[in-house]
């Protein structure tokens, strides 16, 4: 398999910080550096610019980068058949979800998945769209799940569940249970931030019926589904939630949804990874969760 020291040059490339480095590979400062200098002194070229403390790939770091990705990649391949050779299964896999999908989708999914294949190592990170397709693109990540529209074009989309945005607010609240769209213009909302893939289907919806999202009544921008439910629930204030953020809210009768004439917003959560063929272990996770979630999208 691909020499120590070439891992340890393709995480400090991908990012040039020696002590997260050292932290994420669980070993010393020191030791890190000592791999690079080996492997440099081994290959006689300088991989990386060293200036007043920061690091930079050299022209040969960038090749090097680029060719040991591709190496790793095939040691995955490899490693992944003879696992399912030995009918067990060892390695990690790097997982993202934007917010609704990793509070509210994923972890049965997860915890069914990592009881079948306690081997398997996931890292699952979480954040808003934007954030988790730049992820993606870096190849950070194998696998992720994310709401709003496909817009990368170095992006595989692959529809996965179906959603609802609806209209909710504190089930104390006085309002009646159906508005027109019209009324949408005189209430007070808490909206996700720009980059959340709710935030881009809710514009592009409300925009498609003649309703700008600046022009409501914009109270608060939370960057979490978690921290709107919780401020509804104190407030008069309005949001436009998937309709797997609130179940819960739901049935405790701490939060209910408000129909809005003339206003249905759909969408598909989707799963994705970079254009080319998926890792193998990624694969198998898809497939797990393809066959184990409620209503997925038919293929």
């Amino acid at each position: 398999m691909l020499d120590h020291k070439f891992k340890v040059f393709y995480h400090l490339a991908k990012n040039p910080n020696t002590t997260q480095v050292a932290q994420e590979l669980y070993l010393s400062q020191p030791a890190i550096s000592k791999n690079i200098r080996e492997l440099e002194k081994e290959l006689g070229i300088t991989l990386f610019h060293r200036e007043k403390g920061r690091m930079s790939l050299t022209d040969a770091g960038h090749y090097l980068l680029a060719e040991t990705e591709l190496l790793l990649q095939k040691e995955r391949e490899i490693s992944f058949e003879l696992d399912k050779m030995r009918s067990t299964f060892n390695g990690t896999l790097y997982l993202g979800a934007s917010t609704t999908l990793s509070q509210y989708v994923l972890p049965g999914i997860l915890a069914g998945f990592t009881t079948q294949n306690p081997e398997i190592k996931i890292n699952l990170t979480s954040g808003n769209t934007d954030q988790i397709e730049k992820e993606v693109l870096a190849n950070n990540i194998h696998l992720a799940f994310i709401e709003g529209t496909p817009t990368q074009p170095d992006i595989h989309y692959i529809p996965y569940l179906r959603d609802e945005i609806v209209l909710v607010c504190a089930a104390h609240n006085p309002i009646a249970e159906s508005i027109s769209r019209k009324e949408l213009l005189n209430l007070h909302f808490v909206q996700r931030e720009k980059g959340s893939g709710t935030y881009h289907v809710i514009k592009k919806h409300l925009t498609a019926i003649g309703i700008p999202v600046h022009s409501l009544h914009n109270q608060l921008v939370l960057g979490s589904t978690e921290g709107i439910k919780q401020y509804l629930q104190y407030s008069d204030c309005f949001a436009l939630l998937s309709i797997f953020s609130i179940r819960e809210e739901l049935r405790s009768n701490k939060l209910k949804i408000i129909e809005t004439e003339g206003l249905t917003i759909e969408r598909k959560f989707y799963a994705i990874h970079r254009q080319g063929e998926i890792d193998p272990y990624a694969q198998k996770f898809l497939d797990y969760t393809l066959k184990n979630s409620k209503d997925p999208v038919s293929l």
